[in-house]
């Protein structure tokens, strides 16, 4: 992409231009598409779900049609009389008159236990293959009508079989209707849809012209499709180079794979008329690009010149100097850009004003309290809850553990604690060489302060383990500590001359808190709280051994009390 780096603001606004009009165009068409081939789907769906309803239109009436006919030739006293000779050739002969009289593809005529007496198709079956064959099975087992599709020599039949009573079953008669070509070209010519009447093993019959059939492996591609679930689903099918979408109804049958019902319609012929449109949109959006692009042109030129002022504007912005102004005086969208640059040169110099000022502070907490408004620069009085902490025995490891590695150490140590600190919403005030002090309560207030100190202590104390499972195996010497917390009113605010300010607080709590850490050592505790401390905790915590012990610096003896545990 260095090209367009490189390239002038006019050639950029002009290709932009021409990208814009070129993106609107081609999304034209790609929803216009869209639209169109979803309602041309929406069209054939409903169309194939109409064929749908026909086939089961013509099978209901087909069987209604059959179980009539098989009823009323059932009942004819001249087939009974015929029937109690077991003659199978006069029976045969009977069967294929009453065939043609009544109009039906199949007869049979069986006698009460399902042999074969009787056949119109003349092809040889023995008793139990005809007996175990459906709809006789079920007509034996129920001694009633009983009427299904299956498949019969290798053809597709409705077939329906229908007891002969004298007055108790002497025989069976079985009528059946074949489902083949003819039936599907009936369906094509009624809805204009091919029909096919497949299972994912076999074609039985089929709309489609015998040379398309055999030119295009067509049972390979609908048995192919039927590994999908289409039941009441569409899905482009491809046949003899033309895509169809197709819809596969279920049949019931009696068949030991599942039968459909195939139904397609020409999904390119309903796309036809959508290439005159495409043509009038392409013509269209080329004649409006042409204009974009003069337009453009014209464009670019008007913004070269105020950009460039612009441009050297922000030249001088990039090498320090934020005092310029640009001062464009127009009321158009580029005298409102070089307003924004002036105002946004502004706010740059007075982040740059915040950013030296800040930048003294230490802690980052409190810069960023102060910047929201939480926080005052100058002195205030507010109730503090004092953290300090220290390492036990500090300057005997220091004197036997060599500097670079008490340095690391050191780094180590208090990466732990500051984050113990954090954790808990307090700020390292300071680092005392071998500990902290940390304050809550300052900048940034918290109705539980005390208790966040606590909390962030045995942190401290949980942490500190950790580390010295990882410090044992470096063979350095492991670190033990002691806190000590009180709570009291300070003064917080900014400390020290113009040149080096930091926040912090001062007051007698200060010292107190530092004294409390000592007391540590003597009580051989970790961590020691004030009374004034213990009052603000909650029943969340395990509170030890309590002391009064007297402190340098005061009169009278203070309370302090051991923290042992957080309480789940």
């Amino acid at each position: 992409m260095t090209w367009w780096v490189r390239s002038r603001l006019r050639t950029k606004i002009f290709l932009a231009f021409s990208g814009l009009i070129l993106a609107v165009l081609l999304s034209t068409l790609w929803f216009t598409q869209l639209f169109v081939s979803r309602q041309v789907q929406a069209t054939l769906k409903e169309e194939l779900l109409t064929t749908g309803q026909v086939f089961q239109g013509l099978i209901a009436e087909r069987a209604t049609r059959l179980l009539t006919s098989t009823t009323l030739l059932a009942g004819d006293f001249a087939l009974k009389q015929v029937l109690v000779t077991y003659h199978s050739a006069t029976l045969s002969s009977v069967a294929r008159n009453y065939q043609q009289r009544i109009g039906v593809d199949l007869l049979w005529i069986t006698d009460e236990a399902g042999k074969l007496l009787g056949d119109s198709r003349g092809v040889p079956r023995t008793s139990v293959e005809l007996a175990t064959f459906s709809p006789l099975a079920q007509a034996l087992a129920a001694q009633e009508a009983f009427a299904v599709i299956t498949e019969v020599d290798g053809m597709l039949f409705q077939l329906v079989a229908v007891p002969i009573l004298g007055p108790d079953a002497i025989g069976f008669l079985v009528l059946g209707q074949g489902i083949d070509d003819r039936t599907a070209r009936q369906l094509r010519d009624d809805t204009g849809s091919h029909v096919s009447f497949v299972t994912q093993e076999k074609l039985f019959a089929s709309s489609w012209p015998a040379l398309v059939a055999k030119g295009d492996p067509l049972q390979r591609r609908l048995g192919d499709e039927l590994q999908h679930d289409m039941q009441g689903q569409t899905r482009l099918v491809t046949v003899a180079g033309e895509r169809f979408l197709s819809l596969a109804v279920s049949i019931e049958s009696q068949l030991s794979v599942p039968l459909y019902a195939f139904i397609q319609r020409s999904y390119d012929e309903a796309l036809a008329p959508l290439s005159a449109l495409r043509w009038r949109i392409i013509l269209i959006g080329g004649g409006a690009l042409i204009i974009a692009l003069f337009i453009g042109g014209g464009l670019a030129g008007g913004m070269t010149a105020p950009i460039q002022t612009l441009v050297h504007g922000m030249r001088e912005v990039l090498n320090g100097n934020l005092d310029l102004r640009l001062q464009v005086t127009r009321e158009d969208e580029i005298g409102f850009l070089a307003q924004s640059f002036d105002e946004m040169v502004e706010g740059l110099a007075e982040k740059e004003r915040i950013r030296d000022t800040f930048g003294r502070f230490v802690s980052r907490s409190v810069a960023e309290a102060v910047l929201e408004g939480k926080g005052a620069l100058r002195g205030e009085k507010r109730e503090v809850c004092i953290l300090f902490q220290d390492i036990r025995g500090f300057t005997a490891m220091s004197e036997r553990t060599d500097p670079a590695v008490l340095l690391n150490m050191l780094n180590q140590f208090f990466t732990e604690m500051v984050a113990a600190v954090e954790a808990e919403g307090g700020i390292v005030k300071q680092f005392t060489g071998d500990g902290v002090m940390a304050l809550f309560g300052a900048p940034v207030k918290h109705a539980d302060d005390s208790e966040r100190a606590v909390r962030a202590a045995l942190d401290m104390v949980t942490r500190l383990a950790d580390l010295n499972i990882r410090l044992d195996a470096q063979n350095l010497p492991t670190i033990r500590i002691g806190v000590g917390i009180h709570t009291g009113e300070v003064v917080a605010g900014q400390i020290g001359p113009d040149e080096r300010i930091e926040y912090g607080v001062v007051g007698d709590p200060v010292n107190l808190a530092s004294r409390i850490e000592g007391l540590t050592k003597e009580l051989q505790a970790t961590v020691l709280i004030s009374e004034s401390t213990a009052s603000q905790l909650g029943q969340g915590f395990l509170l030890g051994r309590s002391a009064v012990l007297p402190v340098k610096g005061k009169e009278k003896p203070v309370r302090v009390v051991e923290v042992l545990v957080e309480q789940t």
